[in-house]
C-alpha cells in the first residue's frame, strides 16, 4: 500500500477493502496509514434496522456524510433524520446513535480525525468480496462482547446491548 502522503490519492468506487461488521459493510477509503495519521474515509452500508448503538468516541470526531438513503441519529434526546447530503459531525465525548429505519439500504461517508478506528473494524469484522445484508440480530452475545471489548481499547463506551428497538417522536428542532 503507498504511503506516500505528498501527492494526490484516487479511489475510485470499486477500490478499497470490504469488511462486515456487527450488522453493516464497510468500505475502507483511506486509512490512517495512507494519510500519514492524518484522518480515515470509509464508506458504510448500513442495513434496514441497522446502525451504531449508543455509544461514546473519546479520541477522534466522528464525521458522517449521508450519500444514499436515511439514517437517523440520536444524540440523547435528540433526533436528527439525516437525508442525501446532510453532514453530521460527533466530536469526542458525545454520546450518539445511529439507524437506518427504513426498509433500503443508506449509505453515508465515515471520516475519522484522528484515524485508528479503521483498524478496530478490521480487528472485529471479517473481509468480503460484496455487501453483505447480515442483521445484527444474527450477532451471538460472545460476539458482541468481544466487539465491546474491542471497542474500549479503542477509546469507545459502549452504552448499549443492542441498539435499542425504539422510534422517538422528538423531530430536530434547529
Amino acid at each position: 500500500m503507498d504511503t506516500n502522503f505528498d501527492r494526490m490519492i484516487v479511489r475510485t468506487d470499486d477500490m478499497g477493502v470490504l469488511i462486515s461488521s456487527m450488522g453493516n459493510t464497510y468500505r475502507m477509503i483511506l486509512t490512517g496509514e495512507e494519510t500519514a495519521g492524518r484522518f480515515s474515509i470509509m464508506e458504510a452500508f448500513v442495513n434496514p434496522g441497522e446502525g451504531g448503538g449508543s455509544h461514546i468516541h473519546h479520541h477522534e470526531d466522528e464525521s458522517f456524510l449521508i450519500t444514499e438513503g436515511e439514517v437517523i441519529f440520536y444524540e440523547g434526546e435528540r433526533r436528527v433524520v439525516a437525508n442525501v447530503g446532510t453532514f453530521i459531525m460527533c466530536p469526542p465525548g458525545v454520546k450518539r446513535a445511529f439507524r437506518n429505519e427504513s426498509d433500503d439500504i443508506a449509505k453515508m461517508m465515515i471520516f475519522y480525525t484522528p484515524p485508528g478506528i479503521e483498524n478496530m473494524i478490521k480487528l472485529d469484522g471479517k473481509s468480503v468480496t460484496e455487501h453483505l445484508i447480515v442483521p445484527y440480530s444474527s450477532t451471538s452475545n460472545k460476539q458482541y462482547k468481544a466487539c465491546s471489548q474491542l471497542s474500549k481499547k479503542f477509546g469507545i463506551e459502549d452504552l448499549t446491548i443492542p441498539f435499542p428497538d425504539i422510534k422517538l417522536d422528538l423531530e430536530d428542532s434547529d
